[in-house]
């Protein structure tokens, strides 16, 4: 019985430090990324023009980013990649790693459904 509430506990705890976690890196992501790729993580295609590159290498949601280990995510973010600079000396290891959790949930997350048009009712046709 005791091993069950210490397991739950536990996981609980995990829990509980893994959203923690989770916006700490939304917090550095709004401070140091957004402005490249966007809220949503998707790009921001207008600066993608002023720095010359094609707007899906600033795409995080991208399924080849989303591959990646987060070793190599982590790696992209302290050395830089591309136009990308380095966050190296800037950014702990913790802060960075918080930022790749961050970057899995904005491909997890789904855009509000378009609401349906419901049409108006017509009055019947007289003669």
């Amino acid at each position: 019985m005791k091993k069950g509430i210490l397991f739950g506990l536990f996981v609980s705890l995990a829990a509980v430090v893994s959203v923690r976690a989770e916006d700490a890196g939304k917090t550095v992501y709004q401070q140091k990324c957004v402005m490249c790729h966007g809220k949503d993580g998707k790009g921001n295609a207008a600066l993608s023009k002023v720095f010359k590159v094609d707007p899906s290498a600033m795409d995080l949601t991208s399924k080849s980013v989303q591959i990646k280990k987060d070793e190599d995510l982590n790696g992209a973010t302290s050395k830089g990649k591309g136009k990308m600079p380095a966050f190296a000396g800037k950014l702990s290891a913790k802060e960075i790693a918080g930022v790749t959790g961050y970057v899995r949930t904005l491909a997890k997350a789904k855009p509000a459904a378009p609401e349906k048009s419901v049409p108006a009712p017509t009055a019947p046709a007289t003669k």
